[in-house]
């Protein structure tokens, strides 16, 4: 818009109703797309920062969508949103990106003061704004496998799925699963789980921990088992490819036993570690791995454990082939029980 000499804008009436017509009819596409990123290749995108995490950024673009960036591949980024970010110490800073001519660093300007940030440094950012995006903000992936032998007519059934939200001071993660087995001359057998995890992120990339999970294990000879309770713990390691944390704390567990009327409440301790690796060269891969423990307060001697161990490996875009190890131990289990139950799990599923 030209400006006279007096700095007012000269501009008919007509023109300056389609101005706010346009204004009004798609605001977020005037305001938001504004952030500069400069690929090492010399490319330079505009958009609209969603997030980094995992070491991608999630930009969102008016010609191509939403696009996902390596963050390893990003030599420079400008927006004049705020932003809280987090170093893998643990540390966590607030202000918007300002325009630099320093490669692989980030230059921070809040309330008047200014600090550079090595990018490689960085394992999550966040947009402050609040808005209907952020709050739809989840990934995830569903599963499902099958497998049949034909010698003993053994057939079993799968069904996983994963959902995650990470935010400025909080990491939730919502999971469940199902695993059937058929085979002849043996009673079908039925695995299932559902389980959530709540992490409160301190500094220091300290956490406390709630924790939720209902399941059910025919091998084990549990018909019902629910557990609640609280930790603290952890992340050892937190890069853009990899985290390990731990964490223990108590819990207060109910369980049904196969054979059993009356259900049985124990106090339980738990320590668990878990280490995700990721990598999006292609073809985008994954390995995670966990194991937790589960000492008996109340009943003494007694022992729980599981332990998962999942490769993912990308087929296409946002599909994926599984396999998966399982192995859920308990020292002092029903009658009708066994001590382990394990299995090998493949699986084609889908992220969103």
């Amino acid at each position: 818009m030209f400006r006279t000499p007096h700095g007012r804008p000269r501009c008919r009436p007509i023109l300056v109703l389609a101005c706010l017509a346009a204004a009004a009819a798609s605001p977020q596409a005037l305001a938001d797309k504004t952030d500069v990123i400069q690929l090492r290749n010399g490319d330079r995108i505009t958009g609209e920062i969603k997030n980094v995490q995992r070491g991608r950024m999630q930009l969102s673009t008016d010609s191509m969508g939403t696009v996902y960036i390596e963050w390893k591949d990003i030599v420079r980024v400008t927006s004049p949103e705020l932003y809280v970010i987090e170093l893998e110490d643990g540390t966590r800073l607030d202000g918007t990106f300002a325009a630099t001519d320093q490669e692989n660093r980030l230059l921070l300007a809040y309330d008047g003061q200014e600090r550079y940030v090595d990018m490689q440094s960085v394992v999550f950012v966040d947009p402050l704004k609040l808005d209907v995006n952020r709050l739809r903000r989840w990934d995830g992936s569903v599963s499902a496998g099958f497998d049949a032998t034909k010698a003993n007519n053994d057939t079993s059934l799968s069904a996983t799925f994963t959902a995650r939200r990470r935010a400025e001071d909080f990491l939730l993660n919502i999971n469940g699963s199902v695993f059937s087995r058929s085979q002849d001359g043996v009673e079908d057998s039925l695995r299932a789980n559902f389980g959530a995890v709540y992490r409160g992120l301190l500094e220091k990339r300290w956490f406390w921990a709630g924790v939720g999970l209902v399941e059910r294990n025919d091998e084990l000879g549990i018909d019902l088992r629910s557990l609640g309770g609280a930790g603290y713990g952890r992340y050892l390691v937190q890069t853009g490819r990899a985290l390990w944390s731990a964490a223990g704390g108590l819990a207060v567990v109910n369980e049904q036993r196969a054979g059993d009327e009356d259900a049985e409440t124990n106090v339980e301790g738990f320590l668990n570690t878990e280490f995700e690796y990721f990598t999006y060269d292609s073809p985008k891969t994954s390995l995670t791995t966990s194991l937790t423990l589960f000492p008996s307060v109340t009943d003494s001697g007694r022992i729980r454990g599981n332990f998962e161990l999942a490769l993912r490996r990308e087929l296409i875009t946002d599909l994926f082939l599984e396999i998966s190890f399982y192995d859920s131990y308990d020292s002092r289990p029903p009658a009708e029980g066994e001590k382990n139950d394990y299995g090998i799990v493949t699986s084609v599923g889908y992220t969103f």
